[in-house]
């Protein structure tokens, strides 16, 4: 392999790490039955001394009064030459009751597909949420995983066959309107290197980030 097919393969693979939590999680608290939302999302993941913006847009519609579905679509992907599309369902299991925690979780899964070569790939995704709801206050710890089913054929054993990242967010739920904003620790499993680039890290490992979002409830 050359060295510059090298350094592209190298480049999008880690692009494709940060690209895995681009965006707050999208819903905590499930929406009301027949009620739809739809957000916008920035991601600002921490790279050398600045950071990436990464945006995004999506759709959710409550389902029942605990299953709310949700699809988006990370509109920074396209600069780098890829299609990425993703979809879920969030389910409650408690709503939150006083200084007892709310708990919800989420399963899905998300679409690549380069512009380049048609070359696609899906990574399923799961995660969790403890939430504290206070009428329109909105307090939230969350984890998150993506399987990637092809991480054997990464080179140099530089795959993982699981990424997670770690959320601590702020969302206010008033009316028709939601802002959320949320502190993400990226793949804290291990160090993210990026060819000729820095990745602050949270005590050596993972990557850091801030991350907002703003919705309309209907």
């Amino acid at each position: 392999m050359s060295y510059k097919r090298f350094m592209r393969k190298s480049i999008y693979c880690c692009f494709i790490v940060l690209f895995m939590s681009c965006a707050p999680t999208k819903i905590v608290v499930p929406l009301q039955e027949g009620q739809v939302q739809i957000g916008a999302t920035l991601g600002r993941p921490k790279v050398n001394s600045g950071s990436i913006p990464l945006m995004g847009i999506y759709a959710a519609k409550g389902f029942s009064k605990s299953t709310t579905a949700y699809g988006a679509a990370q509109l920074s992907s396209a600069l780098f030459g890829t299609i990425q599309l993703d979809a879920g369902v969030v389910k409650g299991l408690r709503p939150s009751s006083g200084i007892l925690p709310g708990l919800s979780y989420s399963y899905g899964g998300n679409l690549f597909v380069s512009s380049r070569d048609y070359a696609t790939r899906i990574y399923p995704e799961t995660g969790f949420n403890v939430f504290w709801q206070q009428g329109a206050h909105i307090l939230n710890l969350s984890v998150n995983t993506w399987v990637d089913p092809t991480w054997f054929l990464t080179e140099y054993n530089r795959g993982q066959i699981m990424a997670p990242s770690l959320g601590a967010g702020y969302r206010l739920r008033y009316k028709w309107i939601e802002f959320q904003t949320e502190y993400k620790i990226v793949n804290p499993t291990r160090e993210i290197m990026i060819p000729q680039a820095y990745v602050p890290s949270t005590f050596g490992l993972g990557g850091r980030g801030l991350y907002w979002g703003i919705a309309l409830n209907f």
